[in-house]
């Protein structure tokens, strides 16, 4: 995913990849080459949090608008937006529970699904242990 930075001019580049440790060694070098990276943070074996955005447009009727409700407040997700056919959800969370919640919405007929892709940051909390 790609957003502006905390410092005004930056943008965070987020990468979410699958390999070995040679893998993801190799893309950090390749990454840093860039002229335009300032920084390449592997959070591989770090403790992090990590959440996606999507927006789901849902076809609904009078008849399964309660039912998208449900379903929208099992995942504590939110309708943002409602047209006599159709339903806006907001969900985040990890990709599982975004996957998880589209697949419940799937039988009532998704129209639409906008995903950001995954976001992360480091944590700073390092137990007491």
């Amino acid at each position: 995913s790609l957003g502006p930075a905390e410092e005004p001019g930056l943008t965070r580049v987020t990468i979410t990849t699958n390999g070995d440790e040679q893998i993801i060694e190799q893309i950090a070098k390749h990454l840093n080459k860039l002229i335009d990276v300032i920084k390449v943070v592997d959070l591989t074996h770090e403790p992090f949090v990590e959440r996606e955005l999507a927006l789901i447009k849902v076809q609904s009727t009078p008849a399964t608008r309660a039912e998208i409700v449900q379903i929208v407040n099992i995942f504590r997700a939110k309708i943002v937006d409602i047209s006599a056919k159709t339903m806006t959800v907001e969900i985040t969370g990890k990709e599982d529970k975004v996957d998880a919640a589209i697949g419940m919405l799937r039988p009532f007929g998704i129209r639409e699904i906008a995903r950001t892709g995954a976001v992360a940051l480091k944590r700073e909390y390092q137990s007491q242990s």
